[in-house]
């Protein structure tokens, strides 16, 4: 099916993992291939000290080191690609209303904007001392440089391998947590939390916030569309960084 398609997207920088040869071949063969990443503002992982565990790889075996792929945590990135998207399909595809496609385009744009100055208002009840995140695994630089948060701590890199580091790098992530104060650590729907859960036990006072990092819920789940998703991701994350009982003095 792939090779008869009119056009195809992709994510980009590997992150389309298995079908690389696929896509490659696709391409070869004359068919349109949009990759996305061409068109962000690209993060490598480890810049701006959002990252301390480049080159591990993490639970789905993103190799966790250069070019980070996850640019969609960021509305204001998929604008971008929104723009380039309807550019690239009109130059390739036949017998499409360019006009009506970029109308579409276009609501769909404002419509990222939108949701842009929505997460903006969210997370204006979360104190710049507090927007630090743990995580599951290496998904939110992009949201963090956006929205001015820091990714202080992941759990999966910790505990990639059974060695005495895993256990040194285990015990270094609680004592950020706890240095921190982290109210609660951000797992994937998708994904195994129990060592999040592990983690949140041993420390105590935390919990284990579930997010859509990296595919979408089924219908009714509040995060069935990629709008969705984001702005459901964020109000969990605003409520559990905003959440009283939490506010520490972060100076000391």
């Amino acid at each position: 099916l792939m090779m008869k398609a009119d056009l195809l997207i992709s994510n980009g920088e590997s992150f389309e993992e298995r079908l690389i040869d696929v896509l490659n071949s696709a391409e070869e063969d004359g068919v349109p291939v949009f990759e996305a990443m061409s068109h962000v503002r690209t993060l490598e992982f480890g810049e701006d000290g959002h990252d301390d565990h480049a080159g591990h790889d993490d639970h789905a075996g993103h190799d966790h080191s250069g070019v980070d792929p996850h640019f969609f945590t960021d509305p204001l990135q998929m604008v971008e690609v929104v723009e380039a998207l309807v550019d690239f399909m009109i130059a390739n595809v036949s017998g499409i209303d360019a006009d009506q496609l970029r109308a579409s385009g276009d609501s769909y744009v404002q419509q990222l904007q939108d949701l842009h100055d929505e997460i903006q208002e969210m997370f204006e009840a979360v104190p710049v001392n507090k927007r630090v995140l743990v995580t599951n695994h290496e998904v939110f630089n992009y949201f963090a440089e956006q929205y001015d948060f820091e990714i202080v701590g992941t759990v999966i890199p910790s505990l990639s391998t059974t060695d005495s580091a895993s256990a040194k790098q285990l015990t270094e992530l609680m004592e950020v947590i706890e240095s921190h104060h982290v109210p609660a650590i951000f797992a994937d729907v998708a994904s195994s939390d129990r060592l999040a859960a592990m983690i949140a036990e041993e420390i105590g006072d935390i919990g284990v916030v579930n997010l859509y990092s990296e595919s979408l819920g089924e219908a009714g789940s509040g995060a069935s569309t990629y709008l969705d998703m984001l702005r459901t991701n964020y109000e969990r994350i605003a409520t559990a960084l905003a959440a009283e009982g939490h506010d520490h003095d972060h100076d000391h």
